[in-house]
């Protein structure tokens, strides 16, 4: 279990797991496959960057895939499981889902610590289970495709915070999991 002690910002991050049809060679082959062959702006949600061409987002990715082999499955796994994805709690613990929240919502720490912690590995196994399950799906899916790992945050930048909450990977297969 992670318990954070001290100041906790508002920044967040969020990695990508993305299927492009091919490795890209150069910056463009990037930008042709995620935007088309015309160039347009995006502006960024959270930031004050104005207007960014697509030109330089995929400047930005081909940073990050040029000199990187296709992910493992490991690395996939690693991407997904260590932040927020669908399905990351166990359904009976959300409220009003199931009988069981009657049994679990009453529980004080540190009287009911070994029952939490009971509770917390059951979920930590399932999730394990749920993100390998997200895994194979993908990689099964795209057998044929350079799979990228990456990761962008908003606490470098406006560029960077763009970059994570655009939607930039719109018009390719991929896998957004929240760092929050």
């Amino acid at each position: 279990m992670k318990i954070r002690n001290g100041f906790v910002s508002n920044s967040s991050s969020s990695s990508f797991v993305v299927a492009f049809p091919k490795k890209p060679d150069t910056a463009e082959d990037v930008k042709e496959m995620m935007f088309g062959k015309q160039e347009w702006h995006y502006a960024g949600y959270y930031s004050d960057t104005g207007d960014v061409p697509t030109k330089d987002i995929a400047d930005a990715v081909f940073k990050e895939v040029e000199d990187k082999e296709s992910a493992s499955k490991l690395k996939v796994y690693k991407a997904i499981r260590h932040g927020y994805f669908d399905s990351y709690l166990l359904p009976e613990l959300l409220p009003g889902s199931c009988s069981s929240w009657d049994e679990t919502r009453d529980l004080k720490f540190p009287e009911d610590e070994k029952a939490i912690r009971a509770i917390w590995d059951k979920s930590e196994k399932t999730n394990d289970q749920r993100a390998m399950d997200i895994v194979n799906a993908f990689l099964g899916n795209h057998e044929d495709a350079f799979i990228a790992t990456m990761w962008f945050a908003d606490e470098d930048g406006s560029f960077w915070s763009m970059m994570e909450h655009s939607k930039i990977f719109g018009r390719l297969k991929h896998i957004k999991t929240s760092y929050h």
